[in-house]
């Protein structure tokens, strides 16, 4: 399954389309987020964001904080680099 991702940076967009999980940095450490993940806002923490986008590329991303929000419709990532 997919879910609608889109992946910003202050300055321009990094990633917006479907994507099969995004694994990010937390200060509890990483979680992982797949379709129907239970809704969450969390903030985001130095480390390495790898997104798996719906066509089985893999991208990854250092980022220096940010956060993250799971909605029942989508995810958005707000990353500072």
């Amino acid at each position: 399954m997919v879910f609608p991702l889109r992946v910003f940076a202050i300055d321009r967009e990094i990633f917006v389309g479907d994507a099969e999980s995004i694994t990010v940095p937390t200060p509890t450490g990483q979680i992982q987020i797949l379709a129907d993940h239970t809704p969450l806002v969390s903030i985001l923490k130095e480390g390495e964001v790898i997104i798996e986008a719906a066509d089985g590329a893999t991208s990854k991303l250092p980022i220096s904080g940010g956060t993250i929000e799971v909605t029942d419709k989508e995810v958005v990532a707000l990353v500072n680099f």
